[in-house]
């Protein structure tokens, strides 16, 4: 395209017609990334600038925009197109548009557990400071996360939630083996898995001083402050087995994954509101 046409509109809001063109484009790329296909990043910018009549820089940055809306939504995103925030409210009912033509695309790919380095240190972060998040969000993408809430669907995607607990599991016998500790990395045990769930935490570990840790894990494809359920069970284990027990979060799982703990008193570090109730009639 003529430098001069893009020059022309540089600094205009886009308009929905454009915007829509580059959202569309955006899920046709997932649609290919999570199937396996492969696709060219640089050939939907081109054809895009024929179109919205766009520089490349903000067709690009335009794709981050979706990212972000899709990292609110814990859903899956494309790999480098890391969330860039500050869209505009006219991008959210494009990308519920296709997200409700295609429900599947706010589920990961697949849930098979990610390889880990022996070097990448960068996988255990520090946890979040404690900010309640949705109360800075705008309106639109408020409700558009209310409708697709993503603290629910993860705790009804049983695949990915196992898929997390395996990637801790390995994490954790990694972990100690590095530290020297070859017998505590044989001693880790998936709990949930060979025992059943009921325990309230779902991984048996250990620092490598060998005191014990007990690791509920909580797995979404969101970011680090996407919501998660606890059940009763898990916050009175919590309490009971302060001592040892954590709540590893792990986030971004099908992109560049990364996890932190919390410790109890759980209600210090998290922002924790009851939303079912057990009832029977009187």
């Amino acid at each position: 395209m003529d430098p001069e046409q893009i020059e022309g509109i540089a600094g205009t809001p886009w308009t929905e017609t454009e915007i829509s063109a580059v959202v569309d484009s955006y899920f046709r790329m997932l649609a290919s990334e999570k199937a396996g296909i492969a696709y060219s990043k640089a050939d939907n910018w081109r054809r895009l600038m024929t179109t919205v009549r766009r520089s490349k820089g903000s067709i690009e940055r335009k794709l981050q925009n979706i990212s972000a809306v899709l990292d609110l939504l814990g859903a899956q995103w494309i790999n480098g197109y890391k969330p860039l925030a500050h869209y505009q409210d006219a991008l959210v009912p494009a990308v519920e548009r296709n997200i409700r033509r295609e429900p599947n695309f706010l589920y990961p790919a697949s849930t098979d557990t990610q390889p880990l380095a022996l070097n990448d240190d960068a996988i255990f972060v520090a946890p979040p400071q404690l900010t309640d998040m949705e109360k800075t969000l705008p309106p639109a993408i408020r409700q558009l996360v209310g409708k697709f809430d993503p603290a629910e669907r993860d705790a009804r995607n049983r695949s990915l939630g196992k898929a997390g607990e395996k990637f801790v599991v390995e994490f954790e016998r990694i972990r100690l083996r590095r530290a020297g500790r070859e017998d505590l990395a044989d001693n880790v045990r998936w709990v949930s898995d060979l025992d059943g769930d009921g325990y309230g935490y779902d991984v048996r570990s250990f620092e490598p001083d060998g005191q014990e840790r007990l690791l509920e894990i909580k797995t979404t494809c969101g970011h680090e402050r996407t919501p998660f359920w606890l059940t009763k069970r898990e916050v009175d284990v919590a309490a009971e087995r302060r001592d040892k027990y954590r709540v590893r979060r792990v986030f971004h799982f099908r992109n560049h994954a990364q996890m932190f703990e919390i410790a109890p008193p759980l209600e210090h570090a998290l922002f924790m509101t009851p939303t079912t109730y057990s009832a029977k009639p009187r």
